[in-house]
């Protein structure tokens, strides 16, 4: 009898500690999750029941935006929830599987794929047309990616626009930038920041600081762009710009203002870009004559 009661007993506790240790993989698992797009129909998150099937219902059950956030199954409606506890936890792949236009801040700290399939059009867009949100909206970045050095993030075919910075990348960390577009952001198209390490290649920045908006009409004598540049590199950061098109900037088109800028052992390469109509094209760098190869510091010597 005593025997029983003890097997009992670790049986219980195993069964708890297998329940602790599967919810510990579950946060911890690099799993990927998928979001359906939408019919860009206010207020954002687009809630309301839809034909199944239709404005973007990839899964057939008749929700999209927050209504399938939360129906307890691995396709989303919004890309934040898809990065939330019950998506990928800031540590996974999202594909973001039928077109729509997603109107929320995406924040990014983890080991990160945000990816739109091919054909898709995902658009984080600032404005929702009839949605009272668009006017904050406007006055932050769409994607900002703040993660330690020890984790990598990947965007890939994103279009962002109507942000302050289309894209805005902190702190140490480590981005790809590929198959993007920024379009009719204020500020900045792509903005790198601290000690980043940022590849960005075969994307597209257009019209960086022309926006006419509730929040001010861009560039005028009321509302100036600050600065309007395409592609930004500040601080100790550093990175790479390959088959790139940057046109229409306010500003320069891409700038190299890091601390390793304008020396020979440069912390930006720039190579085999289009660049046309900005303010100037370029700004504390020149278009390099080979492909690109850093040092073990993140330096290109050229």
């Amino acid at each position: 009898m005593r025997n029983m009661k003890f097997r009992k007993n670790v049986i219980s506790g195993f069964g708890v500690m297998m329940f602790v240790l599967m919810g510990t993989i579950s946060a911890l698992a690099n799993h990927p999750v998928l979001v359906e797009g939408n019919c860009n129909n206010p207020p954002a998150g687009n809630p309301a029941p839809v034909t199944p099937g239709t404005c973007g219902d990839y899964d057939g059950d008749g929700r999209i935006g927050t209504a399938e956030d939360t129906d307890g199954d691995r396709v989303f409606g919004t890309i934040n929830a898809a990065n939330g506890a019950t998506g990928i936890a800031n540590n996974g792949t999202i594909t973001i599987v039928t077109s729509g236009t997603f109107p929320e801040v995406v924040t990014i700290t983890g080991n990160v794929t945000l990816q739109a399939a091919p054909g898709v059009v995902a658009n984080l867009d600032a404005v929702l047309q009839g949605d009272p949100g668009s006017t904050a909206r406007q006055g932050q970045p769409g994607i900002i990616v703040n993660a330690p050095a020890n984790r990598y993030v990947v965007i890939r075919n994103i279009l962002s626009k109507n942000w302050t910075s289309g894209i805005q990348i902190n702190g140490s960390s480590r981005v790809a930038i590929e198959s993007c577009k920024f379009e009719n952001n204020v500020n900045y198209g792509i903005e790198v920041t601290g000690a980043a390490r940022v590849t960005i290649a075969k994307s597209e920045v257009h019209a960086t600081g022309y926006r006419q908006s509730p929040v001010g009409d861009f560039p005028s004598a009321t509302a100036q762009p600050n600065p309007g540049k395409g592609i930004e590199f500040d601080d100790s950061s550093s990175g790479t710009v390959f088959f790139t098109t940057v046109s229409g900037s306010f500003a320069a088109g891409i700038s190299d203002q890091s601390s390793g800028g304008n020396g020979r052992n440069r912390s930006v390469c720039v190579y085999l870009v289009n660049v046309f109509d900005n303010n100037s094209d370029f700004e504390g760098i020149s278009p390099s004559n080979s492909p690109c190869g850093s040092s073990s510091r993140g330096n290109f010597g050229f």
